[in-house]
């Protein structure tokens, strides 16, 4: 019988053989991982937690699958990958744990660093403290897999079906629609799945996709900021909050400004990434705003071309300090989101938001996260928002991105923000 004994490393036998284990310690990490977890994991899960810092992350995650298959070998049935999840369903007779496996933090030096790995470690020691000698270490109920998502939708006033989701479970929290959201697909991209999942785990998220994209209606004849702020209270209104955080990332940044002013009672706190309060004819800077027509020039006739080099205008400026896969990555998901019309009726939009007169009027808490060498929303904009709001603090992120991307620093110093914000509210 094949048995897998977790300690201080990771060995696999086979009878009275001991089998060659893999030299990479983050193979052999993700093979104590997943048979302490005993549940399936999200690929985009693993690949964040043990290939962050990679260029390829989910290249990584296959790499290491495919010689875990080969160490089990006739075995190899015990590991179940599919399309989303990756699972060790290996009998629980199979696993021998000693007390030492709570320094798996060896076998894994680098994935030490990531933030859900090691709070992973915590838990593990604890339940090692706790007695658990014997056997798998993680309790066999836990869920590994992400908050299931539940997809609905509702309709505007003019008639207009917008999908949004829930996901998760405690206190709700809205995440206003921004450029460019589908609420299935971006669960599949780093990019964004790492800040919803993490956000997902701890509180109950609410997303929506705006129209004109995603899995909301794309052929609309409204598309103006006052409609995006118009489906934002029909989301609300539809899933019956009272009062919630309101999370408004670029442009929904100006949407959450404008509904916080129209339902104050309603709001507890803004959480600003990345935001203005003003578009881009609003912009003074020299060629910018002929730079921003040329930009859906290009959109309209090139948006949905086999060439990306459409769409990289965009994953660049949002996604200035990324690897390559990330940008191929993001460049398919704005395909998938929305037609060539309607991406340059969005750009024309945006171009139109003014919230300013707003700002001195809102009175509710409100954090602005703002990445300093953002090349998409320049810092000083986000500077000027935080000080044109009575209740507002900002804190800068140590980023290129105009979001930053989970595996640098700041991506975890605004997650720790946004949790720290919000917990304070009342």
């Amino acid at each position: 019988m094949t048995r897998i004994e977790i300690g201080e490393d990771i060995a696999v036998t086979r009878g009275d053989r001991r089998l060659e284990m893999p030299k990479s310690r983050k193979a052999r990490a993700l093979l104590a991982y997943l048979a302490l977890s005993r549940k399936a994991v999200h690929r985009s899960r693993l690949s964040e937690m043990f290939w962050h810092r990679a260029a390829d992350p989910r290249g990584g995650l296959r790499w290491a699958l495919t010689r875990l298959r080969r160490l089990l070998g006739p075995d190899e049935g015990w590991l179940i990958a599919d399309s989303s999840c990756v699972q060790l369903a290996c009998p629980a007779e199979a696993i021998a744990v000693d007390r030492s496996a709570g320094d798996l933090l060896l076998i894994a030096t680098e994935t030490g660093d990531h933030d859900e790995y090691a709070a992973w470690l915590v838990a593990l020691r604890g339940e090692i403290a706790s007695g658990f000698g014997d056997g798998p270490l993680m309790d066999a109920d836990r869920e590994e897999r992400p908050p299931r998502q539940t997809i609905r939708y509702a309709t505007a006033p003019d008639g207009t079906r917008i999908a949004y989701a829930a996901m998760g479970e405690g206190r709700p929290v809205v995440r206003a629609a921004n450029w460019l959201t589908h609420l299935d697909a971006e669960l599949d991209i780093p990019a964004w799945s790492g800040l919803i999942l993490r956000l997902a785990r701890k509180y109950c998220l609410y997303r929506y996709d705006e129209r004109g994209n995603g899995l909301s209606d794309w052929d609309v004849e409204d598309l103006s900021f006052d409609a995006f702020v118009s489906d934002l209270e029909c989301v609300i209104d539809t899933i019956a909050l009272e009062r919630f955080p309101l999370i408004g990332i670029s442009q929904g940044a100006p949407v959450c400004i404008e509904y916080a002013a129209r339902h104050p009672e309603r709001v507890s706190g803004l959480v600003l990434i990345g935001g203005y309060p003003a578009g881009w004819r609003f912009d003074p800077t020299p060629g910018s705003q002929a730079r921003r027509e040329a930009e859906m020039t290009l959109v309209r006739h090139g948006w949905g071309a086999n060439t990306s080099a459409y769409r990289q205008i965009f994953s660049q400026t949002f996604f200035s300090d990324v690897d390559r896969e990330t940008i191929e990555q993001f460049n398919e998901f704005q395909r998938l989101t929305t037609s060539a019309e309607n991406a340059a009726r969005f750009i024309d939009c945006f171009g139109n938001i003014d919230v300013r007169a707003r700002l001195g009027g809102i009175q509710i808490p409100t954090l602005v996260l703002h990445s300093r060498g953002d090349e998409r929303i320049a810092f000083g904009v986000g500077a000027e928002l935080a000080a044109s709001m009575p209740n507002a603090e900002l804190r800068t992120l140590a980023s290129r991105n105009h979001l930053p991307h989970p595996g640098e620093p700041a991506f975890s110093v605004m997650m720790q923000e946004i949790e720290r914000f919000i917990d304070s509210l009342d």
